[in-house]
């Protein structure tokens, strides 16, 4: 009898009372709010990282991009169209090829793929009806004093025609039945013979914008076939325009060093981009707010005086 009553009294005491899972309770909720802070915290900061660094990469990547358009600007050869402190409108470069064949008011470019690889014709955009290209005209005399590089519009579409392999700018049949006919505003001069380089280009644009959602932006633009498009995004957001201080900020400099606003004298570009955060952030856990950051760079141009 006595040990069914030990047994028993053990049993009892084998649960756990309400106070002692409150306890448990208590210390639970609070491991898991310390938990959820921590948790909430690391969010906050791996997102404000990721903000600055889309916001850098935004600046990293307008000093790769400009830089590689403006360099190939001639400011002496009227390849500034406009220009002020918050855009520029330039003759883009968007091809080169040679002279294969010439008719009356057309010439015929090999195709911009050859086996031999020798890259005599390269197009970044290929060229449409309404683009312009120089060709370079050699003069009546071998002296280069009467040398120039002659302007002409594309007055067709392009279309497939023949670059013999006589010329030895193609090696194959189909290579030679892939060349392009491009139809000019003029006839060449006798100055131009066959062999004459050929540069592609066409009107580009690069300027700040206000965005529909109230976002300052870097857009850019070309117009093939002398058509416009709309502005593209290339980066941002930016601080908004201002006199100075702006988002996008360019000045053009002589050879002298002095600032210029004649579009041919210009021998530099210097730009300064200016951003700041899509949102605000909060990296060491203090009041959000938004972060700035600058780059500042500098193009010299290809033909300057």
């Amino acid at each position: 009898m006595l040990s069914l009553r030990l047994k028993s009294r053990r049993a009892a005491r084998a649960g756990v009372s309400l106070a002692e899972l409150l306890v448990v309770l208590v210390i639970l909720g609070l491991v898991g709010s310390v938990i959820m802070r921590v948790v909430l915290r690391q969010q906050r900061f791996y997102a404000s990282a990721a903000e600055l660094t889309s916001t850098r990469a935004d600046l990293r990547d307008l000093a790769t991009a400009l830089p590689s358009d403006l360099r190939a600007i001639s400011s002496v050869g009227g390849d500034i169209y406009a220009m002020s402190d918050s855009s520029i409108d330039f003759r883009l470069t968007t091809g080169i090829s040679t002279v294969c064949q010439i008719g009356a008011g057309y010439v015929i470019v090999p195709p911009a793929s050859l086996t031999s690889r020798s890259g005599v014709t390269s197009w970044t955009a290929a060229p449409v009806s309404g683009d312009s290209v120089l060709i370079y005209d050699e003069g009546a005399t071998t002296a280069i004093s009467d040398d120039a590089w002659r302007a002409y519009k594309i007055t067709a579409a392009p279309v497939a025609a023949s670059c013999p392999t006589t010329t030895l700018f193609t090696s194959t049949s189909a290579e030679a039945a892939a060349g392009v006919k491009l139809t000019l505003s003029a006839a060449l001069p006798a100055g131009s013979p066959q062999g004459s380089a050929m540069v592609f280009f066409r009107h580009a644009h690069y300027g700040l914008f206000v965005t529909a959602s109230g976002r300052t932006m870097l857009g850019y633009y070309d117009c093939p076939g002398g058509t416009c498009g709309s502005a593209t995004p290339m980066g941002g957001p930016f601080l908004p325009y201002a006199a100075t201080g702006s988002g996008v900020q360019f000045i053009y400099y002589d050879s002298t060093g002095a600032v210029t606003a004649t579009k041919t004298n210009v021998a530099r570009i210097d730009v300064a981009v200016r951003g700041q955060t899509a949102a605000p952030v909060a990296l060491a856990g203090g009041e959000r707010s938004y972060v700035r950051d600058s780059l500042n760079f500098t193009v010299s141009l290809r033909n300057r005086r």
